[in-house]
């Protein structure tokens, strides 16, 4: 026989919503600072290199992008 889950209280459930809120936020700061990492840094690298075209810049910001997609992606299976 199944057993019903024992309903929580509002304290209880305010401090899962706060949780999740924290978790899933803090993972679209992760993808927001990978992007800025890789512009800053892919334009860094365009400027020491006295290129024409910012083509580290957009290379380093889709590769960041990808990497910070990857290790959420890795954190919601851990879950």
């Amino acid at each position: 026989m199944t057993k019903k889950p024992a309903k929580k209280s509002p304290e209880e459930r305010r401090k899962e919503a706060l949780m999740a809120t924290a978790k899933y936020g803090g993972m679209a700061f992760e993808l927001l600072g990978a992007c800025l990492a890789g512009a800053l840094i892919g334009r860094w690298v365009d400027a020491k290199m006295e290129m024409e075209r910012p083509l580290f810049a957009v290379f380093l910001t889709i590769l960041f992008l990808f990497v910070a997609f990857y290790m959420i992606y890795k954190q919601l299976l851990k879950d």
